[in-house]
This record gives structure tokens, C-alpha cells and sequence, in this order.
């Protein structure tokens, strides 16, 4: 409410704020508008819609129930707003900022907000997270698509979260817990008396966990452990379950479609568990119960106390033994617990037991990835509790060989549990030298990791990033089709000149190659690396381009540590020699740049000063690495040995005069020759730009190409380069046939005889 009336009173005052925002927004550069309208109407109907098929598709009346509510509610209080304030929200009738909607409230982001976050408490935790980015970029789109105003859409989210809000407290929802009387009268209906109950310390996401104390129970008794599974809780784990598929191989336990189902498996396994002989809690009772139908497992875990409340010297090599004897037990069973951490596993202090203290994601009959995954967790809790060097001899001196080496091969965060992973955030050394030191112990070599996830972050990313390069690449061909007239009429000997131009930078490259190592090598074989990597670099990016160049290096003799350090002296001395030339050519095309845009250039100056930005914040993330103690770590551990590599070879590189002309003439060579190339292109449409713009147009495309997640940065450099001739002075219908022409060469075609020099050098073992 307080959001909504500070929006209301910037909207009847602000004018002012508003048309000073939409000058430095809009509009948006031609060659991105498409991905803008793209998001904007993608999240605002395709995400809705599809929250919406999944509301539906769940077949629950809690899901939709809360969606139809908030968006009846966000229509009714849209609709009170424009009767009482106009349809502009108060702005006076001589409000006119060309472009942009003054509406207010901007009803599709507040039905949008409204669908979204009414859904989203049902959704896994990653699907939130991609709902509220997505939310964000929408709003963003919305703004910069002309489609409402600043203040406009924050007062819309507001009211559609504000909606959903007021749902929620009328009708709660899966993260909402009942009270300690509410499940004190539940335990009565299922025959349990209780003198007390109290909320549990540790809640897990769609279950509410409580602790009750039984009237007339023997002091030797511990108290009760309760699961509460309301009404939504089913359709929390369900998504959670699918959330989980997507992402990981292990995606948890078997999928319960109602709470009592839920109910009935925790009892089965909680029973199997005590047959088998695992010190697990006991089954007290399982059940429906309430007006509510809430489903409850009780349980008597055994007593200790967890393995997070107690000092390390009270872990003795005795617990430690005792906790990887029941995990030996439940991998005989084939029985997993599957949430393993220090708060699920107990000690006891009088007798030295150690037990599990819940089994809600635990299996029977589970699968060998599964029973890996408990032991690499054992191994790991015991890391926290009793330091690397012990939890490796316990779990060298109890575990087989076989076992020991595929729980080591889980011993990463990624692959544990995800509170224990959590615990671990920042500490992957420890469990680097307990797989070490275990192994040493034991006498085995330390096995290779796997990768727990189907999709990791990464490659999410990548493939994001590569549906937005391929708009914006798409964007840049529709350019071209309507640009098809003036292509046609270019001056052919000048496009022959481009692609002769561009393919003498793969020379470039390849003598830089020679001087990155100490010796000779045949330039041929180098020259075909170098027409290789043009492949390498669309099919893997960067990281692929660096691994086959080290690849080809170690075929030729060079060890490791060289082959390493050779393509990140490469790799270095490129940008250094851009980043030379940029210096040297800025105050010479200083006066070309027209920063201050004209109605001619709409907004392309506007993105040349977005992309100087970026390269300021680029230089600033690199102090911050030097200055931030966390951010200085990483660069140490995982950088500094690279580095170090790097800086032995190139010690020994820098004493040749030969060896530094190669290195830093063949990469001045490649930089000259793709800038020749693109002015090779313009003189082809009878346009013509000095060479130090062009230098400058084709590094600022460069960098905005490096930084986006995109192999190769393939449809990002296009739109970059287009944006930087047309702030040169270029028009767009040239700017967009020379940069395609320029590129048809440099980036679209050589990957074709790429994949042929690869497979010329595999075939003769060179890479």
C-alpha cells in the first residue's frame, strides 16, 4: 500500500522524473528492439500462460484458486484506480511523452506480477529464481519498449504483488505453518496425547516440522519428532520433484502425488529402516487428520544429539567408525538416506551410537548413484566435524576400496546434500584434501569427479546466451534481406580484397603461435591449428579454442605447464595489443564518434557510451579482485597456478627478440587485417572510415562479444559493430551490408574449412 501511494504521488508531480528517465531509455537501438518487444511480450504472455498451464495442470484448487483470486483482485483494484485518478493516474491532460504509454496502472505487468508470484511459492527453488529474474527483465523491457513508465510499472508490480499478498493471508500458502495448538489438537485426533509441542529449529521447504512432549512418558523417552504436510505441500514437492529432473541426475525421492501418500512412503521407509537394523526413529503414528485433512507422520528419533550441537572432541574415532558401519548397513540393504548432514545424523554421548534422526527423502531399492552419494556425504559431515586428516583415516580404515573410491568420486558440493553444500560454500579445499588424503591411506589414486547435474549453471547459461545470439543474429540477416538491394550493387573486387583480408589474420595468429614457445615449429601445422580453432570457437567458444591449442602443443613435444602457459600468453598478448591499439586510436577517431546522437543515429550513441561503460566496469571488477579478500582467494587458488605457468614460459619467451617480433607482431597482424577487412567491406558500398574508428568500432564489438555468454559471441559482435558505424556516420543499411560481409569472412564460412583442417590434424594425431 505504501509502494502504491508513493507511486501515485510521483506520477500526479513527477513529470519532470519521468520524461528525464525516458530520454536516457528510449528508444531502444533498431538492431536490439526485436529482443526487447521479444521479452517484454515473452514473460508478460508466454510465462503467464505457462504459470498458468502449470496451475492448471497440477489439479489442485489451492493453485488456482490463488491465481484466479489475485487477478480478479488486480483487475477490481485496476479498475477503482482509473475510475478515481483517469487512465493516466492524476497526470494532467497536457502530459505527453512521445513513444511511451502514460497508462496507469499498466494492467498486463500487474496481471503478470499477480500470475507469477501467486505460483510462485509452489514452484522449486530454481524455477523462483527464474520467475523473479525473469520479472525483473520484463519490467525492464516494458520501460525501455515505450510500453509504461518507470513509476507506471513499479506501481503496477505493486499492485499485483500486493494482491497476491492479501490472498496469501487470507487463504495461506505451502510456506506458511500451523500453529503449536493446531497440531497439538491434530495429535489428539490421532490417538497421541501431548503436554507440549513446539516448532522444530530445522524446517525443510513444503513440510512443517514440530518437536511434542507425550503426557506420562518415561524420562528415558525423547521427545517426539512431528512432520506436518498441509494442504499445498503436495503440490510443493511435486514441482520440487520436476525442478530436480530438470537439473539433476538424482532428483531426489520417489514422487508422492497427495500428502497422504507422502505420509505412507515416510512410515514405510521409517519401518524398513528398523528392520533392517539402522539406529532410525521409531514409527509412532501415521495419519490424516483436522477439518484440513492434514497429513502427519509421527516419529521417536533416537536419542543424541545432532552432530551441528556438539564440540569436536566429542566426536572419538569410536562415532566416527560407528557413523560409516550404518552407512556400510544401509548400502547392504540398498537402503539411502539421501539427506545426509550434521543435522540429520545424531551421536549419543553415554553410549557412543550414532543414528539418523530423519528419513522423509530416504529409498529403498535405491539406485548405485544414490548409495555413492550417502557415502561421499558421510565422509563430508565428518570433514565439518573432526578435520580432513581424521575423517580420511576413518573413512580409509572402515570403508572397502570400491566403496571408498566412488564415495570420493562424489566429493563435491555439487553432488551433497544441499544444507551440507551450503555449509561447505567457500571450504572446497577441505574436501579437495580429504580425497586426497583418504586415497593416500588407503593406497588408490584419487578417482576423477563427476558431474552431479544433468545441466549445470554453466551450460544453462550458454545455451541462454545462445538463443539470444541467435536472435540478435537473426536480427542482423533481417537487416541484411532488407539491405538485399544494396549488397547487390557492391563493388565486387572490394569484397574479394575483405575475404583475403580476413584470412591473412589466421596468419596473424599463427605466427603469434610460433613466438609463444621456446623452439620451432612447422607454420603449416600451426596455420591449420589456427584455421581449426575457427570451428573450435563456434562449436565450444573460448575454452575450447584454449584446449585444443594446448592439445596441439602437447602433441608437439611441449609438456603440460608449457602447452598451458603458451595459450595464456596467447591469449594475454591479444588483448594487450587490442587494448594498445585502442588507446592509440581513440583521440585519433575521437572526432568520427558522434556521441551526442543525432535524429539520423537514433540510438546508437547512446549504446557507444553503454559499451565504454562497460569496459570502465570491467577494469573496476579487476581492482575489486585485488582488493576483496574473497574475490583475491579465488584468483589465488584457481588463477595464480595458471598464472604461474604462464610466467615461466613467457620468462623464457621474452629473452628471444625473435620469439616477442612473432608474439606481438603476429597479433598486431590479426587485429590490422579483421580491420582492414571491414574497411575493405565499406569501401565495397562506397563508404570509407579512417582505420583508428574502425579500431575502435571493432574492439568495443569485441569486448561486448567476450563478455556475453555466447560461443564465439556470434550475433552479440554483429550488432556491435553495426551500432558503432552508424555512431561513426555510417548508415545503417551499409553499416549492416559491410559488417556482414566483413563477418561472412572473418566468422560464418571459416568454420566450414575449419572442421576439414581439425580433421586433417586428428588424422595425423596433432591434436
Amino acid at each position: 500500500m505504501a509502494a502504491l501511494v508513493c507511486c501515485l504521488l510521483i506520477i500526479r508531480h513527477g513529470y519532470r522524473v519521468d520524461h528525464a528517465i525516458t530520454r536516457v531509455v528510449y528508444p531502444p537501438p533498431e538492431s536490439l528492439s526485436w529482443l526487447i518487444t521479444a521479452v517484454y511480450y515473452g514473460g508478460v504472455f508466454g510465462i503467464t500462460a505457462i504459470l498458468a498451464l502449470i496451475g492448471i495442470g497440477a489439479r489442485r484448487w489451492a493453485v488456482l484458486r490463488d491465481m484466479g483470486v489475485s487477478v480478479l483482485g488486480t483487475l477490481l483494484v485496476s479498475g477503482l484506480l482509473i475510475l478515481v485518478f483517469g487512465a493516466t493516474g492524476g497526470r494532467g491532460n497536457g502530459a505527453v511523452i512521445e513513444g511511451f504509454s502514460l497508462d496507469f496502472p499498466v494492467l498486463q505487468i500487474a496481471l503478470f506480477m499477480a500470475v507469477a508470484t501467486s505460483v510462485l511459492p509452489y514452484l522449486a527453488r530454481s524455477l523462483q529464481r527464474f520467475v523473479e529474474v525473469a520479472a525483473v527483465f520484463v519490467a525492464l523491457a516494458c520501460v525501455v519498449g515505450g510500453h509504461g513508465l518507470p513509476v507506471s510499472v513499479l506501481g503496477s508490480l505493486a499492485i499485483g504483488w500486493g494482491l497476491t499478498a492479501v490472498v496469501r493471508l487470507a487463504f495461506g500458502s505451502p510456506l506458511g505453518l500451523p500453529s503449536a495448538s493446531d497440531v497439538q489438537l491434530l495429535l489428539g485426533e490421532l490417538g497421541i496425547q501431548t503436554s507440549h509441542v513446539w516448532l522444530a529449529k530445522r524446517q525443510e521447504w513444503g513440510v512443517a516440522s514440530y518437536r511434542a512432549r507425550e503426557d506420562c512418558a518415561p524420562p528415558s523417552d525423547s521427545d517426539l519428532a512431528v512432520g506436518v504436510y498441509g494442504r499445498d505441500a503436495a503440490d510443493a514437492r511435486i514441482l520440487s520433484k520436476a525442478g530436480r529432473f530438470v537439473l539433476y541426475r538424482d532428483s531426489g525421492p520417489t514422487l508422492t502425488l497427495t500428502r497422504l501418500q507422502q505420509v505412507e512412503r515416510e512410515a514405510y521407509v521409517t519401518l524398513r529402516a528398523t528392520q533392517i537394523g539402522v539406529r532410525a526413529p521409531v514409527l509412532v503414528e501415521a495419519g490424516k487428520a483436522g477439518p484440513s485433512g492434514d497429513a502427519l507422520v509421527v516419529c521417536r528419533p533416537p536419542r543424541g544429539v545432532p552432530f551441528s550441537e556438539i564440540n569436536d572432541s566429542d566426536v572419538d574415532d569410536a562415532a566416527c567408525d560407528a557413523l560409516f558401519a550404518q552407512l556400510l548397513l544401509m548400502r547392504h540393504a540398498r537402503f539411502s538416506h539421501g539427506e545426509i548432514n550434521r543435522d540429520a545424523v545424531a551421536l549419543d554421548p553415554e553410549s557412543g551410537a550414532v543414528g539418523f534422526v530423519n528419513l522423509r527423502s530416504a529409498t529403498t531399492n535405491s539406485a548405485q548413484f544414490r548409495l555413492d552419494r550417502d557415502a561421499a556425504c558421510g565422509i563430508a559431515v565428518l570433514s565439518l566435524c573432526v578435520g580432513a586428516q581424521r575423517a580420511a583415516q576413518a573413512a580409509a580404515r572402515c570403508l572397502p576400496s570400491d566403496v571408498l573410491e566412488v564415495a570420493l568420486q562424489h566429493l563435491r558440493r555439487a553432488s551433497l546434500d544441499p544444507r551440507l553444500a551450503r555449509e561447505l560454500r567457500g571450504k572446497q579445499r577441505v574436501l579437495d584434501e580429504v580425497r586426497h588424503l583418504a586415497a593416500e591411506a588407503k593406497g588408490i589414486q584419487p578417482p576423477e569427479l563427476i558431474e552431479p547435474r544433468r545441466v549445470s549453471w554453466t551450460t544453462l547459461i550458454l545455451v541462454i546466451g545462445s538463443l539470444v545470439g541467435g536472435w540478435a543474429l537473426l536480427g542482423v540477416l533481417i537487416d541484411v534481406a532488407q539491405s538485399f538491394d544494396t549488397i547487390v550493387g557492391a563493388n565486387w573486387l572490394w569484397v574479394v580484397a575483405a575475404a583475403l583480408l580476413a584470412q591473412l589474420g589466421y596468419a596473424g595468429t599463427a605466427v603469434e603461435d610460433l613466438g609463444s614457445v621456446v623452439g620451432d615449429l612447422p607454420f603449416i601445422r600451426v596455420l591449420a591449428l589456427e584455421i581449426a580453432n575457427a570451428f573450435s570457437g563456434i562449436a565450444g567458444g573460448t575454452a575450447a579454442v584454449f584446449a585444443t591449442r594446448t592439445r596441439f602443443l602437447q602433441q608437439q613435444g611441449y609438456d603440460a605447464s608449457v602447452a598451458v602457459g603458451s595459450s595464456g600468453i596467447i591469449t594475454a598478448t591479444s588483448w594487450l595489443v587490442k587494448g594498445a591499439l585502442f588507446v592509440i586510436s581513440l583521440p585519433l577517431a575521437w572526432g568520427t564518434l558522434h556521441l551526442e546522437a543525432t535524429p539520423e543515429q537514433g540510438s546508437s550513441a547512446k549504446t557507444l557510451w553503454i559499451l565504454l561503460t562497460v569496459i570502465i566496469l570491467v577494469g573496476v571488477a579487476v581492482g575489486l579482485v585485488m582488493t576483496l579478500p574473497r574475490l583475491r582467494r579465488f584468483a589465488n587458488d584457481r588463477l595464480r597456478p595458471r598464472a604461474r605457468d604462464m610466467w615461466a614460459n613467457a620468462r623464457t619467451v621474452s629473452t628471444s627478440p625473435r620469439k616477442m617480433t612473432q608474439l606481438f607482431g603476429g597479433a598486431i597482424v590479426n587485429q590490422l587485417a579483421v580491420a582492414l577487412a571491414l574497411s575493405s567491406s565499406l569501401r565495397a558500398f562506397d563508404d570509407h572510415l579512417s582505420l583508428a574508428t574502425l579500431i575502435i568500432v571493432i574492439t568495443l564489438a569485441s569486448v561486448l562479444g567476450g563478455i556475453s555468454p555466447v560461443p564465439g559471441g556470434v550475433g552479440i559482435v554483429e550488432a556491435g559493430m553495426i551500432l558503432g558505424l552508424t555512431a561513426a556516420g555510417i548508415s545503417e543499411s551499409d553499416a549492416t551490408a559491410a559488417v556482414f560481409v566483413q563477418r561472412l569472412f572473418t566468422s560464418y564460412l571459416p568454420p566450414l574449412w575449419g572442421w576439414f583442417a581439425l580433421l586433417w590434424l586428428r588424422r595425423r594425431d596433432f591434436v
